[in-house]
Order: C-alpha cells, then structure tokens, then sequence
C-alpha cells in the first residue's frame, strides 16, 4: 500500500535549453493547479537579504498569484 505525500509542495517548471524557464504548475499534497498564463515577469534583487529572485504574476485556477523564486529554487508564492 502507498503512503499518501500530503505534505508535498513543489512548482513544476518549463524546462528549455536555459534549464527553468517559466512555471506550468504548482503540487500542493495530491492536487496539481496548472499555471493558465503568465501576466508578468522580471528579475529583481531583493533589498533586505541581497538575493536575486524571479518574479512570476500568474493565472492559476481563475486566481492571480505572484510566485518569487531565488536562485536556490526557493520558492514563495503570494495570492492577490
């Protein structure tokens, strides 16, 4: 019998010949909510910590989101 991962959380990327590009979906435990269009994109430095972050404004599920990514592949992800 399998365990069920309800505790797994990850942001599935596009992934081109510059390795992650653009995200397509986030798995949060056995639900995958697909990423319908990406609204807004840019790189910035954040001032507080110094890290450099991918900043994604996003259609998933009807909702917008804004998904911050750093260069570890880190991820937050905020609902507007």
């Amino acid at each position: 019998m399998k365990a069920r991962n309800k505790g797994r959380f990850e942001l599935r990327f596009y992934e081109g010949y510059k390795n992650r590009e653009t995200p397509r979906s986030i798995v949060i435990g056995d639900r995958e909510f697909f990423i319908e269009k990406i609204l807004w994109r840019k790189r910035i430095r954040d001032k507080k910590t110094g890290k450099t972050l991918e900043v994604f404004k996003c259609r998933m599920d009807g909702q917008k989101v804004q998904i911050s990514v750093d260069d570890s592949g880190k991820f937050e992800i905020a609902y507007f």
